[in-house]
């Protein structure tokens, strides 16, 4: 895990571009738990097969992060600390994979289509290390691939790769089959105590991104400005995590 000195940064209420120290793709191999998940990855995409028998991914809400619509499909298991219960209900074996991952707070299915990609962006906080899991990778090389900065890594069929997800990031797949992998993301050991504020800032942020999609002149202004709306959703969606946890079991 990274040995991060850095204080808690959120691009919803600090200057968008990161200034961070850590490195783009930190080791995670070492990290309780990743071992055994890479050696069951066929559990994980055998349970995602059957899934994807009855249902479909839906496409991922910020229509401005692609190049082609429609061309970044997923599908949330746990969504910032908020479990989607209906969900989990058809991946219990990866699920519990994942219970031995300390700080796991969101989790998912990311399939990316041919010939596309995703623009470089921003992730939501440096609280965090984002990892992926390689399901199904057409091409173990620079056609298929994530940029962090100007650092580029290929994802690898049943390997887990982590990177800082608040770096300015971007993927692609040149290739002319489906990406998929398994996202999921792992509280940074200093930040853990934090749990709930960073699940109800991330999500209020969320919320702003859809607005964004509606009103496009959001992203250009100061997050200062916003903060009479943000402070209070992101206070008021830490409450209601739990709630709502509570009441869809």
């Amino acid at each position: 895990m990274v040995n991060n000195s850095n204080k808690l940064w959120f691009s919803l209420l600090h200057d968008r571009k990161y200034k961070g120290v850590e490195p783009h793709f930190p080791s995670v191999s070492k990290l309780n738990g990743i071992e055994e998940l890479e050696k069951n990855y066929s559990v994980v995409l055998n349970e995602l097969q059957d899934y994807l028998k009855q249902y479909v991914l839906e496409s991922q809400f910020n229509t401005m992060m692609v190049e082609k619509p429609k061309s970044w499909k997923v599908r949330s298991l746990r969504v910032w600390g908020v479990e989607m219960y209906e969900i989990q209900k058809h991946f219990p074996q990866t699920l519990k994979l994942l219970s031995n991952i300390e700080g796991v707070v969101n989790v998912g299915f990311n399939l990316l289509e041919p010939q596309s990609a995703i623009k470089s962006h921003c992730g939501d906080t440096n609280a965090i290390i984002r990892c992926h899991l390689g399901l199904v990778i057409p091409a173990e090389n620079e056609t298929c691939a994530i940029k962090v900065n100007h650092e580029i890594k290929n994802w690898q069929q049943g390997r887990v790769i982590g990177f800082i997800d608040a770096y300015d990031h971007e993927a692609w797949n040149r290739t002319d089959k489906q990406r998929i992998i398994m996202l999921f993301d792992i509280l940074q050991p200093e930040f853990k105590s934090q749990k709930h504020k960073i699940c109800g800032v991330v999500l209020a942020s969320f919320y702003m991104q859809q607005l964004g999609n509606v009103f496009p002149r959001l992203y250009s202004l100061n997050p200062k400005w916003l903060y009479p709306i943000t402070y209070p959703l992101s206070f008021l969606i830490r409450i209601l995590i739990p709630i709502r946890n509570k009441l869809k079991m």
